[in-house]
């Protein structure tokens, strides 16, 4: 009987030398079975739960505006701030249209929350039906008004916990939406609450920055579940597109309660994971448990989309003609359209080792091209602590020199690529970089946010609803 996925692995090694300790890349693939699931377009009802920043700095506008109209200077956050009238919308008008426009694209069995947060937290609409226009209409004004004071991510996920322990939203698909210009007076708090809400809830991530926001807090908050995503909103345009990509995505959930298990050979040291599909996200080091086995929580799955996650393993010493078992694979979800629960679909990962130096040398190309891929992120991620450092005035003198050689190393991968644009957005950051010895966020947010599109694959069953 055909699985509704399939569960694939490669290892970018596939013969080990005999009596050699060695570094090996596994990437796991889980594909959807078209022939099971079906290619219809019949999808689950959702709850979006929107929550937006309404700090002061929200009220600054989108992008820079040449033309705007300055009425003098004040504060915002206790920091130096330009009043101006202009007809670029600020970030805080940017989030009420896209509210509003989202809720007309929702269906009458989907549901709506609406939570606002500054250093307090607000909740203006709770589950409520998208064609209650009285509602929605009231949310936004509410919207538009409240909060201007400082920002704390965590008084906003309080109202959502609260929100969640008592609102009754089954059988609907969840996903929460981030809207935020990044800055938080206590982002190591911010983080860990965040944490904490997406595993009670099973509560999936999207984070949206506005502005010179940092898109290195919002992948921390995306990565508290592995079906969370991030981006980079430069324009007002961007953010409706993305907006509806994510209710696009959501409409097209068929599976629920994923969970990926990995139980882990003893003899291993594992090492960094990274989840290469839909999008590119590092994750961190692998941290198996008592029993080594690690769960990785997807979550969701969409139709017609690839899931995939790559991790790096050390190899213990064997014998020629040997095998091992890295480890074993087990996805578990429900397809609750088809009122199925408690699937399972399991597959060994297995090396073998060889004395014949011709097979020792074999590499799975499929494999490193998405390692070099997944690497450049995590590779932007260093390059933004070590320009926050610089920026703090923490004078390593290696640190410029890290800097410039990291940024010619990445022009240098994607030379490779063949990636035109990307070359020239980072000879563009070397420039900035030689001549005045920084960065600016906006080009760190522009590499950062490029650096989770993986390559495309083409999928039979790719549908929107």
């Amino acid at each position: 009987m055909s699985e509704p996925f399939t569960l694939r692995w490669k290892i970018d090694r596939p013969y080990i030398e005999a009596g050699k300790t060695e570094d090996v890349f596994v990437l796991a693939t889980i594909e959807p079975n078209s022939a099971v699931l079906g290619s219809g377009s019949t999808s689950l009802p959702v709850h979006i739960l929107l929550l937006v920043d309404v700090s002061a700095s929200m009220d600054f506008l989108v992008r820079f505006d040449p033309n705007a109209q300055n009425l003098g200077e004040g504060l915002t956050e206790g920091r130096q701030a330009q009043q101006v009238i202009s007809e670029v919308p600020s970030r805080r008008e940017m989030a009420c249209t896209v509210v509003e426009r989202l809720a007309q694209r929702l269906q009458p069995t989907d549901m709506l929350t609406i939570v606002a947060y500054d250093d307090m937290g607000y909740l203006l609409a709770e589950g409520i039906a998208p064609n209650d226009t009285a509602a929605v209409a009231d949310a936004l004004k509410k919207l538009g008004k409240v909060g201007g004071g400082g920002s704390n991510l965590s008084h906003g996920v309080d109202v959502v916990r609260l929100v969640m322990s008592r609102l009754n939203d089954g059988p609907r698909t969840r996903k929460l939406v981030l809207l935020t210009d990044g800055e938080d007076d206590d982002p190591d708090s911010a983080l860990a609450d965040a944490r904490k809400l997406s595993s009670e809830f099973n509560l999936p991530i999207v984070a949206f920055g506005t502005g010179e926001c940092k898109v290195s807090f919002l992948t921390e908050v995306a990565k508290t579940t592995l079906a969370g995503a991030f981006n980079d909103i430069r324009h007002e345009t961007e953010a409706e597109q993305f907006f509806h990509q994510v209710l696009t995505g959501q409409k097209n959930v068929q599976a629920t309660n994923v969970a990926l298990k990995l139980w882990l050979s003893p003899d291993l040291q594992v090492r960094e994971l990274y989840r290469t599909r839909p999008e590119i996200l590092f994750v961190g080091d692998l941290a198996p448990d008592e029993q080594n086995l690690v769960t990785l929580r997807l979550e969701q799955m969409e139709r017609g989309k690839a899931y995939e996650f790559l991790f790096r393993c050390t190899l213990p010493l064997r014998g020629a003609g040997q095998r091992l078992r890295l480890a074993k694979a087990s996805l578990s979800y429900d397809l609750p359209g088809q009122g199925k629960r408690d699937l399972i679909q399991e597959a060994n990962i297995v090396v073998t080792y060889t004395a014949a130096p011709d097979q020792a040398r074999e590499r799975s190309g499929d494999v490193l091209r998405v390692l070099n891929r997944a690497e450049v992120q995590r590779q932007v991620l260093f390059l933004q602590t070590k320009i926050d450092a610089l920026r703090r005035g923490e004078k390593n003198p290696r640190d410029a020199t890290i800097v410039a050689n990291m940024l010619k190393a990445l022009i240098a991968k994607f030379e490779q690529f063949g990636d035109q644009v990307m070359i020239n957005l980072y000879r563009s950051m070397q420039d900035e970089f030689t001549k005045s010895g920084a960065i600016s966020q906006s080009m760190l947010n522009r590499s950062l946010a490029a650096s989770s599109r993986a390559d495309e694959m083409i999928v039979a069953q790719d549908i929107d609803f």
